[in-house]
């Protein structure tokens, strides 16, 4: 496992560095989504999770739920076009697991296609020089 500033960053992930989200396949073009331990440090303390309703379609850029975090909302997006599998309804009543250990702490399932994949979400080694800056 990398270790980046004191923060844990799984090898076997992919990452968005831009909106510090690791993706872990699931199969299927299938991916489990969290936030990294930079993107919860950045976000402060975090409450609650809102997920968008199961088969949603979502274009690049467009959310696929709210996290609060203190007395901030906000939107977490997707940076490829995906599919809401699931959210993880554990997270609306409480996401402070994120806080403690944020790799147990997913927050939705969503459907990529290979392309998307390959062009967006980066393996650890391409990804840390931009979670990096």
């Amino acid at each position: 496992m990398a270790d980046l500033r004191g923060c844990p960053f799984p090898e076997d992930l992919r990452y968005d560095p831009a909106n510090h989200l690791w993706f872990a396949a699931e199969g299927e073009g299938v991916w489990r989504v969290g936030v990294t331990p930079f993107g919860v440090a950045i976000a402060g303390e975090i409450l609650l999770f809102t997920p968008k309703p199961a088969g949603r379609r979502l274009n690049a850029g467009r959310a696929f739920g709210l996290l609060e975090a203190g007395k901030t909302v906000f939107p977490v997006k997707t940076p490829v076009a995906a599919e809401v599998v699931e959210g993880n309804a554990g997270m609306a009543a409480s996401a402070r697991l994120m806080n403690t250990d944020a790799y147990a702490a997913w927050l939705v399932r969503l459907r990529i296609g290979a392309e998307d994949l390959a062009r967006q979400l980066l393996p650890w080694a391409d990804a840390r020089a931009a979670i990096e800056g």
